[in-house]
């Protein structure tokens, strides 16, 4: 069998080379996501044949799908996933396929497999310069929301997250925890915003503080994905102050100018999560497929 393990921290940058791709838009090129979501979805990795092979553990052990490797050449290592899950007792299950990623697999394995568009893990992304300015009909709820929230809270301000407010973005992280009645504890998402703040130079990562009459109320954390493109990783606002969360979307966009691209990540089937995702107007939505080998090895 394959010899997966947990990703740790100090394999980021040893993990980088097999991810870096100068035109990426993709999480399928963010290493730092998934390090950051390890525990949550039980993610590992494994090598072969000078490839990177990334996976999803299920809890009793067993994996719930495995992602197209990270390599030159690709295919012994495609071999070894179909072998490694047999020897489990599975059946081969490939996720998270980009449509290029579907194309790659269905060029190594003509007719072999089945693919299943997966809604609920499509990427939205958006042209910077669409968030940052907002121009048009489009946008004109979009506008109108923040034009009110400046009007109603003419003193507030947009902070960059440095060593000396990072308390005040996990703040808002716990308000917004309390104020939707999560189980704080067990809220996985807390340790990986923590893990962020604590390590934001050595992660390279980037965010913003919306603050109302000096209180936190908003806050965002991202990181770059590739020299045109930055993930949106996290984004939390309290729903009292009404069009929060288009002033903090807009005011951390404004630091990201360089970025052709940012990508806001999937929606993860949450109906109003991807009505939000959509009323900003993605110019791409990045689809996602998984695949089932039609031929069950036995």
């Amino acid at each position: 069998m394959l010899n997966f393990r947990l990703i740790e921290k100090s394999d980021i940058n040893n993990f980088q080379k097999y991810y870096d791709n100068p035109e990426g838009i993709s999480l399928t090129t963010n290493i730092l996501s998934a390090y950051l979501w390890r525990n949550e979805y039980n993610i590992k990795f494994a090598f072969y044949n000078d490839c990177l092979i990334k996976a999803y553990f299920n809890n009793d052990g067993t994996v719930w799908g495995y992602c197209l490797p990270h390599g030159e050449d690709i295919k012994p290592a495609v071999d070894e996933i179909i072998k490694d899950a047999y020897e489990r007792g599975q059946k081969p299950f490939i996720v998270m396929l980009t449509d290029a990623q579907r194309i790659k697999l269905e060029t190594l394995y003509p007719s072999e497999f089945n693919y299943e568009f997966s809604p609920e893990n499509q990427e939205y992304v958006y042209l910077s310069e669409d968030l940052i300015n907002l121009s048009g009909r489009k946008f004109h709820a979009k506008r109108n929301h923040i034009s009110k929230f400046k009007n109603t809270y003419p003193n507030f301000r947009f902070e960059e997250i440095t060593n000396s407010n990072k308390e005040d973005a996990y703040k808002v992280m716990l308000d917004w925890c309390a104020e939707n009645d999560i189980d704080i504890e067990n809220y996985e998402e807390k340790h990986a915003i923590r893990e962020s703040l604590d390590n934001m130079e050595e992660f390279k990562m980037r965010g913003g503080i919306v603050y109302v009459d000096s209180k936190a109320v908003a806050m965002t954390l991202g990181c770059e994905i590739s020299p045109i493109a930055f993930d949106i990783c996290f984004e939390k606002a309290l729903r009292e102050y009404d069009g929060i969360y288009a002033v903090i979307n807009n005011e951390f966009a404004k630091t990201l100018s360089s970025y052709k691209y940012i990508n806001r990540e999937e929606d993860m089937g949450i109906e109003g999560l991807k009505k939000s995702k959509l009323s900003y107007n993605p110019i791409i939505l990045i689809a996602r497929y998984n695949a089932t080998l039609k031929n069950d090895g036995n």
